[in-house]
């Protein structure tokens, strides 16, 4: 695909699909992007942390294989100053990243990203187009709203130590090791999500320090959840919203096991079975909720819990 130009107030911006080259100068992006955002709205930068970077870095590159018509740079002045990433699973277009350098924000550069990571399957009136944003962030929020992304439900970031005691479930549960088990986590999120998405289950569960639990009842798998070495939890999914305190009470038994003092979850403001049974536990809201937006309701979100890993839905 030939590469286009976009003349903005700072001169010549170019806009190219991204290759590998591109990965770290994206995550520079988003870092300055994100500590700009922060200092504006009185919050501390971000934690810029090894951890952070190992995380990040493998999912782009997961996006430039399984995406790559999805992932754009633009360029000025020969370097990378901004950049977008969706992706688009069956009939859900979601937008994992669209970040900005501060110098190069309000020019039409984020406008000009998010259009063309719409127009790789995400302009069909079939499919549903999402996107999770900082509620703090009315320019960005208008933006996808004129995209026909509204603001749907918050999402409600959870943090808190783990109880030394919590209830016994009486769930099974393995952790994943290897593929023999995608077909029973696409088919939790057949019945949560309404869709499958094996290569993202593919990806996480290949990632050093990730560890996937698929939880089962008399014999029949309910639901999984997402635990990081560092205490993030997500994504969780229940095949039903009962079953979500007990995939949560023995996912934070499995936390503390690893010597893990604290959790952290993303919890969307429908789920509330997660949210009664993580304050009734001590957990507390942390200082930012973010906004879960789509072009209409997908799912059942009152038994999901989004990833506090990584970028992904």
């Amino acid at each position: 695909m030939p590469i286009t130009a976009c003349q903005c107030m700072t001169g010549n911006i170019r806009f190219r699909l991204a290759s590998g080259d591109d990965l770290e100068a994206t995550y520079e992006v988003f870092v300055a992007a994100a500590d700009e955002l922060h200092a504006r709205t009185g919050r501390p930068p971000i934690d810029d942390t090894p951890q952070r970077r190992d995380w990040a870095l493998p999912f782009r590159t997961h996006a430039l294989a399984h995406d790559p018509e999805r992932f754009w740079v633009a360029e000025a002045e020969d370097r990378v100053v901004g950049f977008g990433i969706a992706t688009l699973r069956e009939h859900v277009w979601y937008l994992a990243a669209l970040h900005v350098l501060p110098d190069y924000q309000a020019r039409g550069v984020g406008r000009e990203l998010l259009r063309r990571c719409l127009a790789a399957g995400g302009d069909s009136p079939s499919v549903v187009r999402t996107v999770i944003s900082e509620a703090v962030q009315p320019i960005s929020n208008a933006l996808y709203a004129r995209h026909r992304m509204y603001q749907w439900m918050p999402l409600i970031h959870v943090t808190g130590a783990v109880p030394e005691r919590l209830a016994e479930t009486r769930l099974d549960h393995e952790a994943v090791s290897d593929e023999q088990a995608l077909d029973q986590l696409d088919s939790i999120d057949r019945v949560v999500l309404g869709l499958r998405r094996s290569i993202d289950h593919r990806y996480r569960i290949n990632l050093p320090g990730l560890t996937c639990l698929l939880f089962r009842l008399g014999g029949a798998s309910i639901g999984y959840a997402y635990v990081s070495g560092s205490g993030q939890v997500g994504p969780v999914a229940a095949r039903a919203p009962r079953q979500i305190p007990r995939i949560l009470s023995a996912t934070l038994r499995f936390v503390r096991k690893r010597g893990l003092p604290q959790a952290t979850l993303a919890v969307p403001g429908h789920c509330h079975a997660a949210l009664a049974y993580l304050l009734d536990n001590g957990f507390r809201y942390s200082d930012s909720i973010n906004l879960l937006l789509a072009s209409r309701p997908f799912g059942h979100l009152d038994r999901y819990l989004v990833s506090a890993v990584d970028a992904l839905l």
